[in-house]
C-alpha cells in the first residue's frame, strides 16, 4: 500500500512536470504578429549601430536630393531690384503689395530708397518681416527742375550698387516702381542680360501697351510716346542693364537737371550714356508679351481724418 502511494505521488509530479513544460512552451512561442514586430525592433536597432560607423542614406531624403535643381543658387545672376518710394497713404500698401511678388523671386536685392531726410521705421520694419533680401536707405530729392521722379534716388542706389557689389558676380539692375504689377516670368527672363535687354511695358503712352518694334530677332524701333524725339523710346519698367555697365561707363547715372520740357525722357538720357540700339536684347518672346504694368494706385478718397486713428499706420 505504501509502495502504491508512493508510485502515484511520483506519477502526479510527473504530470505537473509535463503540464508546466507544455504551458512554458505555449507562452513562448509568438504569433506571426509579433514576430514581425519583433523583426522591426531589431532592424532598428542594427540600423542605430551601423549609424555609428557608417552614414545610411535616408532613400526618400535621397529622392528629394536627387529632384533638387542642379543649378547652385549663386550661380544664378543677382538681380537688383531699385525701388524709389515715398510718403502717401498708400505707400504702405503698394509696398506690401510689391513685396508679395518679389519675394517669390530667387536671388533679388531689393534696394528701397527713401525720398526724404531719413528712413521710415515702419516701413524698416515692414521690409524685415518680409524676410528679403533688401537695402533701406534715404536721400531726400534735392531742390531742382528736375522734371523726372525718382532720378535722386535712383541714383543714390546705383552709388551702393558700385560700392557694395562683388565684383566679379554675374548681376543686373532693374529700376522698379512700387505701384507697377510684375509677372513672375519677367525677372527670370531679364537676370541674363548680356548688356541691355528690353521688353513690352503695358498700360503706358496713353496706349495699351509701349514696346520696342522687333524684326528677324532685332529691335529696329519703337511703339510709344514720343519716338521722334526718345533714341530709347522705353519706360522705366521696360529695361534692365547688366551690372557691369556701371562700371564699363562709370558715372552712369540720372540726370537731375532736366528742364520741363524734357519730361519723361529720363530713360533715353540714361541709356544713350551707355547703349545704342544694336546693343538691345528683345524678351519675353520677343517683345510679344506682357509682363509688367504701367499702374497707378488711385488717390484715397475718405470723408474725414478722424484724430483717434492717429495711432494706426497704414
Amino acid at each position: 500500500m505504501v509502495k502504491s502511494g508512493i508510485n502515484s505521488n511520483i506519477w502526479n509530479v510527473l504530470c505537473l512536470l509535463l503540464l508546466f513544460t507544455i504551458l512554458s512552451v505555449l507562452l513562448t512561442v509568438e504569433s506571426p504578429k509579433d514576430l514581425n514586430t519583433k523583426k522591426i525592433i531589431h532592424s532598428k536597432m542594427l540600423s542605430r549601430q551601423l549609424k555609428t560607423f557608417v552614414e545610411i542614406p535616408n532613400p526618400t531624403q535621397q529622392l528629394l536630393e536627387n529632384n533638387k535643381p542642379r543649378i547652385k543658387q549663386k550661380e544664378i545672376p543677382l538681380i537688383y531690384a531699385i525701388t524709389p518710394t515715398y510718403y502717401r497713404l498708400t505707400q504702405m500698401a503698394d509696398l506690401t503689395r510689391m513685396a508679395n511678388t518679389l519675394r517669390q523671386v530667387r536671388r533679388l536685392h531689393w534696394i528701397v530708397v527713401e525720398d526724404w531726410t531719413s528712413t521710415n521705421h515702419h516701413i524698416h520694419e515692414f521690409l524685415l518681416f518680409t524676410n528679403m533680401s533688401f537695402t533701406y536707405i534715404s536721400q531726400a530729392t534735392r531742390e531742382s527742375t528736375n522734371a523726372s521722379k525718382g532720378n535722386d534716388q535712383k541714383n543714390a542706389a546705383i552709388q551702393w550698387i558700385t560700392r557694395n557689389h562683388r565684383w566679379g558676380e554675374q548681376a543686373v539692375v532693374y529700376f522698379a516702381d512700387d505701384d507697377n504689377a510684375y509677372d513672375l516670368r519677367l525677372f527670370e527672363e531679364m537676370r541674363y542680360t548680356q548688356k541691355l535687354s528690353m521688353w513690352p511695358v503695358g498700360l503706358r503712352g496713353g496706349m495699351k501697351a509701349e514696346t520696342p518694334i522687333v524684326e528677324d530677332g532685332k529691335v529696329t524701333g519703337f511703339i510709344g510716346w514720343a519716338t521722334k524725339y526718345r533714341v530709347f523710346a522705353v519706360d522705366m519698367a521696360g529695361f534692365a542693364v547688366n551690372v557691369n555697365v556701371l562700371w564699363d561707363y562709370h558715372p552712369m547715372l540720372f540726370e537731375t537737371q532736366m528742364p520741363a520740357y524734357t519730361c519723361c525722357t529720363a530713360e533715353t538720357k540714361f541709356l544713350e550714356q551707355c547703349c545704342t540700339i544694336e546693343d538691345i536684347e528683345p524678351m519675353a518672346d520677343n517683345c510679344t508679351k506682357v509682363y509688367v504694368w504701367h499702374t497707378k494706385t488711385g488717390k484715397p478718397n475718405y470723408v474725414k481724418d478722424d484724430s483717434r486713428l492717429d495711432h494706426i499706420y497704414v
